[in-house]
């Protein structure tokens, strides 16, 4: 049996890259019976039925090293988080959902602000500085200048990264300035509401070298936090994490709860208040969605 990756899914089939070749191939029935579900990112084993159209059977999917449900890839190692200043502007709701969804499968994240081109006065970058200070790293980009580009490809090698962020933030057109040998789809801005045009339609893993890859995926900015209590929200947001040991409950949701060191922090600016605005709101779609 041979050795690959899954890159691409569509359609019931499965296109595992081996070296330099891609092979289209279909599951065995064995994976169903035992409720396996290739993914892109697999690493698998197969075996080939035509060599000369590159034509094979999954056997055996090699254990994950990480699973996402949505988008469902797997062994991912980190997150690129893209969004923009401007055209659209920062959706912060979404970046920490999505930073949530990556503390809780131990993925590391790079948040990634880009068209930084557009900007044309002084921003507030307080917000910003705070997610620096958490210990993301914060890459700002622009893909006409180039910006951060050479940083952000630092970033990337050696790991699988899978990017995540609203549509038109231009994710596509970072990936093409950076890796230009991938042309991936871009699409424009709608001017009547400023929210970009989805062009990636699956995800799709593409190899920048042996150790380095780059998923293209829909799907993150409709993402919604699963599998997570109430409880444990809390966990995954890392600037509440000395002061909640301070609070007077161990079980405190910084909500209502007397004496709250997390409420305090963000009163005195240590925890930046639009952080636990969405940490709150966070805390309500995970309880609304347990009633359903």
């Amino acid at each position: 049996m041979e050795k690959g990756r899954i890159i691409k899914a569509i359609s019931g089939f499965f296109y595992v890259q081996s070296g330099e070749k891609i092979f289209s191939c279909k599951g065995r029935g064995i994976l169903k019976m035992n409720d396996q579900t290739p993914l892109v990112g697999d690493l698998v084993f197969f075996s080939i039925s035509n060599e000369e159209r590159q034509e094979g059977m999954l056997e055996k999917l090699i254990s994950r090293s990480s699973e996402l449900v949505r988008p469902p890839v797997a062994n991912v190692d980190q997150l690129l988080i893209v969004f923009s200043y401007k055209q659209p502007t920062p959706n912060y709701v979404l970046l920490d959902r999505i930073l949530v969804t990556a503390e809780s499968q131990q993925l590391q994240s790079i948040i990634c602000f880009n068209k930084m081109d557009l900007l044309t006065n002084e921003i507030d970058s307080s917000l910003m500085e705070s997610y620096r200070e958490m210990g993301y790293l914060v890459v700002k980009t622009s893909t006409i200048t180039g910006e951060g580009l050479d940083s952000l490809k630092r970033a990337l090698k050696g790991r699988t990264t899978a990017l995540a962020g609203s549509s038109g933030v231009g994710k596509s057109t970072l990936i093409n300035s950076m890796f230009p040998q991938f042309s991936l789809e871009t699409g424009a801005i709608s001017k009547k509401i400023q929210r970009g045009k989805h062009t990636t339609r699956h995800s799709e893993l593409h190899r920048i070298d042996s150790e380095t890859w780059l998923m293209d995926t829909p799907g993150f900015s409709t993402l919604t936090i699963t599998g997570l209590d109430d409880s444990e929200l809390r966990d995954y947001f890392k600037d509440f994490a000395t002061a909640q040991l301070s609070c007077r409950f161990k079980t405190c949701l910084h909500l209502e709860e007397p004496n709250c060191a997390v409420k305090k922090a963000v009163q005195d600016g240590y925890i930046h208040l639009n952080r636990y605005q969405n940490y709150v709101k966070l805390l309500e779609e995970i309880r609304k969605n347990r009633r359903y």
